[in-house]
Parts: structure tokens; C-alpha cells; sequence
């Protein structure tokens, strides 16, 4: 099986609010959106470098301090200028910043209490405009490293590179692959890579992950394929993926 990540839908929401993230993240993926999760201004910017998305959400209800910056920044690039669609949340008394928003850049400032329709509108907008600009410069959307899982060896594949994991970091990284682009607590991933009698704190959840992490850093295009979410759990969410046919069985 082979599951592909297209970048024209690709949606970067940079916000530390979870209960904003989550309620967004659904309604982006059941408009067939893919929603990834910035949790500061580094984030949004080493997202927009790596890899092409077709829109930014800034939450700026919380994070307005480098937002106006962050977008010109981004409007300053001649790489993602034309393919990201720039898109600030404001609370309804955010003159100033509103005005600095637009002057740096941004296409569309929605205010809060906020209809998902006027959000899916402007997203379906710089969706489109993605596509055509892909397609007209007859740009493929870009699939990431080709990643193959051997569940009976516990081995990864990824473009010509091979590699062994221990079980307990082997079986945190099928369950994320499983919920890929889900956000994935750390008892989640307790009850999912270890037997259900042993006692694990969340902390050593972050040593294994931080051990995975390593593994796939040696690997092509996969070194910032799980993402942290403050004080919440992990995502995994890579630009491409295949999945070997054995790895769909478990």
C-alpha cells in the first residue's frame, strides 16, 4: 500500500492553544485538508523551508509577536511566495495588528468567534492556486522519502538504506504511522509498544522517542518525521509514505 502526502493540501496552523488545534485539525481533514501543527515561529519557518504547503494559519490570538515578521518573511521568499497562502486568526479588537498583518503580507485576517466556512473558502482558494502554479511549472507534488516497514523483521526501508529497531521503538513507530498526521499521546504509545503489565512513566516515552528519532535521522528525508506537541504527545507526520505489503497486516 502506498499512502502519499500532496503537498497543494498541506495546511501549517502555528498555535500552542491544543483545544484550537484539534477542533481545526479535524475539520481540515474532513475537508481533506492535511493540518500540521507549528508550535512556534521556528517551527513555520523550518516547515515552509523544508517542504511547500499550501497555506499558513497563524493563531494570533495567542501568538502575535512574531507574526507580522514571520510573513514577511515568508512573502520575502521567491521559493514559497506564489504557493502559500498566508491566513492570520485575530480577536475582533486587533485593529493595529491587523493592518501590520496585511502591510507583511497576509492574504486573508479572520477574526474570532470564527466560521469554519470562511476558513475552508480561503483554504479551498490557496488550494487551488497551489495546483495550478504546481502545474503549471510542471512541478509533481513532492512524495518524501520512500519508506517501507517490515513488520515480521521489525526493519525499515528508505531508498536503498536499511535499518533494524528495537521492539519497543519499532512498535512506537507503527502505532504513529498508524494515526499518521493524529496527534498520539505518550500513554497512547504506553499502551501501544509496551506488554500491558509493565509500568512505564511518560518520560521514558521521550527517551524512546528521542532513540527513533535518531534511527530515522540517519535515513533520507526522514529526520523530521515525528513532531513534538507540548505537553501532549507526538505526530507523525512525513511528506510521503509506503507501507510494504506486510507492514499492512498487523
Amino acid at each position: 500500500m502506498k499512502l502519499e502526502v500532496a503537498a497543494c493540501n498541506e495546511v501549517i496552523i502555528w498555535t500552542c492553544d491544543a483545544e484550537l488545534f484539534l477542533p481545526f485539525s479535524y475539520i481540515l481533514k474532513t475537508e481533506g485538508f492535511l493540518p500540521s501543527l507549528a508550535c512556534s515561529a521556528e517551527d513555520v519557518l523550518a516547515s515552509c523551508a523544508n517542504r511547500l504547503a499550501c497555506a499558513v494559519l497563524f493563531d494570533c490570538t495567542q501568538e502575535a509577536k512574531d507574526a507580522v515578521s514571520i510573513c514577511g518573511e515568508i512573502r520575502r521568499s521567491t521559493t514559497y511566495d506564489n504557493h502559500v497562502r498566508l491566513i492570520a486568526l485575530l480577536r475582533s479588537e486587533a485593529q493595529p495588528l491587523h493592518l501590520a498583518l496585511l502591510q507583511a503580507g497576509v492574504d486573508d485576517c479572520l477574526f474570532r468567534p470564527l466560521s469554519p466556512e470562511k476558513l475552508l473558502t480561503s483554504l479551498r482558494q490557496a488550494a487551488g492556486q497551489a495546483m495550478e502554479t504546481a502545474n503549471s511549472k510542471g512541478i509533481a507534488s513532492p512524495a518524501a522519502a520512500d519508506l517501507e516497514v517490515d513488520v515480521d523483521s521489525r526493519r525499515i526501508h528508505c531508498n536503498g538504506r536499511d535499518l533494524a529497531l528495537p521492539p519497543i521503538e519499532f512498535n512506537i513507530l507503527r502505532h504513529l504511522m498508524k494515526r499518521e498526521g493524529q496527534l498520539c499521546s505518550r500513554f497512547e504509545l504506553i499502551a501501544s509498544a509496551w506488554p500491558a503489565s509493565a509500568e512505564v512513566a511518560p518520560r521514558t516515552v521521550d527517551v524512546h522517542v528521542g532513540r527513533l528519532r535518531k534511527a530515522l535521522g540517519e535515513l533520507p528525508g526522514c529526520s523530521a518525521a515525528i513532531r513534538t506537541v507540548h505537553a501532549a504527545g507526538y505526530v507523525f507526520k512525513p511528506r510521503g509514505l509506503r507501507k510494504s505489503n506486510s507492514s499492512t497486516s498487523a
